[in-house]
């Protein structure tokens, strides 16, 4: 009897995983088969909410859904993250992430994720940081002001907001450089340049080359260095801080992400939907006009810059 108990028992359960792998596979075969929700972490009318906004837009008519967008901030991004981690894993909720929320802020603190518990579906855009210096200061290129910053320890200084990246980027390379620079709080680019261009503060540390280009081509800012991989289209002379001996490739992106264990034939159709979005010609006119860069990378490309940038913020 109690054999014929335990083989019920067992038949019971096999039954029942088999339904739901039979489940899983099939909502994997039929999705989507419901309107999307992207969550952006950041709040409306920024950079990251454009670019969520604009990519849902523009992605919905490839996936063949509504694709809804919630901004879910607070906790420098970690909270709408987390809740991307909660939902269930059917790719009915993408995070809109950006390397703040991803990578910064795990490696920095201990906030329940780290950037391997989500699976990369790609990479949508990336911008190039500028650090700028006033052309009243006694320093006009990294050179110079390396020189300057050893000569006189603290008085160099510049602008950003706290605890981002912008600011991070400067701090690692004073770091590397073995200098030290005075940090000058600043709500974003907007309200450091004006700080440059009044002598208030030396240097800025802007978030995007775009903010920065008009005033260096004006003669009025010099171009310090760059933290891309290669120099900017915009900015062939400027060099990057690599080309001036600094390991320091640090670049602000926004892409796609699922929570890890969302199937992979789900995985694998919003990736392609995603290509198909960043190849579409009215989505890159829009993107031009807004004036965000596209640079699309698929899934496993995309996974390797969360670990680069993962490998380089963790070092103290």
């Amino acid at each position: 009897m109690k054999k014929l108990t335990r083989l019920i028992i067992l038949s019971v359960l096999g039954a029942a995983t088999l339904a739901l792998a039979v489940a899983s596979t099939a909502s994997a075969v039929d999705y989507p088969a419901k309107p999307v929700t992207f969550v952006v972490t950041w709040p409306a009318g920024g950079s990251t909410d454009i670019t969520g906004r604009m990519t849902a837009s523009y992605m919905s008519n490839h996936l063949g859904v509504p694709i809804a967008v919630v901004n879910r901030v607070g906790g420098v991004g970690t909270i709408g993250t987390r809740s991307v981690l909660d939902a269930p894993k059917d790719g009915y909720t993408v995070l809109v992430t950006t390397v703040g929320n991803q990578v910064l802020q795990p490696a920095v603190r201990d906030v329940g994720f780290i950037p391997r518990d989500f699976i990369p579906v790609g990479q949508i855009s990336a911008r190039t940081m500028l650090v700028v210096g006033g052309k009243s200061q006694p320093y006009s290129d990294a050179k110079s002001l390396i020189a300057y910053a050893k000569a006189n320890p603290g008085k160099a200084t510049f602008a950003s907001p706290s605890k981002v990246l912008p600011w991070r980027a400067v701090m690692k390379f004073a770091k590397a450089a073995g200098i030290k620079l005075k940090h000058i709080p600043a709500k974003g680019d907007a309200k450091s340049l004006p700080m440059v261009l009044g002598g208030h503060v030396g240097m800025a540390s802007l978030g995007d080359v775009s903010a920065g280009v008009s005033h260096i081509k004006a003669g009025n800012m010099n171009a310090i260095g760059i933290f891309s991989a290669e120099r900017h289209h915009a900015l062939p002379d400027t060099p990057t801080m690599k080309e001036l001996g600094f390991d320091l490739v640090l670049v602000p992106w926004t892409g796609l992400a699922v929570a890890k264990g969302t199937p992979p034939e789900i995985v694998k159709k919003l990736s392609e939907a995603l290509k198909k979005t960043t190849e579409d010609k009215a989505f890159l006119k829009f993107a031009k006009n807004s004036g965000t860069s596209v640079n699309y990378l698929d899934g496993p490309a995309f996974g390797k810059i969360w670990d680069r940038d993962w490998n380089t913020y963790r070092q103290k």
